[in-house]
């Protein structure tokens, strides 16, 4: 699942998704710049719902994009109840 993605009229340029958060390498070039990488889905939920603002700021600065839509899944979002 996609926790946080940027389109641009390309299509998605950058996302975090279950390729980062159940990564077991070291290597991660996605938009949470690692903190996601490895975390697992919950943990990295929290990270996103937390940091997702910073994270695409960050993102579009260093790709230079002026153009661009930022997608957040429902699940960081929402609040759990339980």
């Amino acid at each position: 699942m996609t926790l946080i993605a940027v389109y641009t009229s390309e299509g998605c340029v950058g996302r975090c998704d279950a390729r980062c958060y159940n990564a077991h390498s070291a290597d991660c070039d996605c938009i949470c710049g690692g903190a996601n990488h490895g975390a697992g889905f919950d943990r990295a939920v929290d990270n996103t719902r937390q940091m997702f603002e910073e994270w695409i700021g960050a993102y579009v600065k260093e790709k230079h994009l002026t153009d661009y839509r930022a997608e957040i899944a429902d699940e960081v979002i929402q609040t759990r109840m339980f």
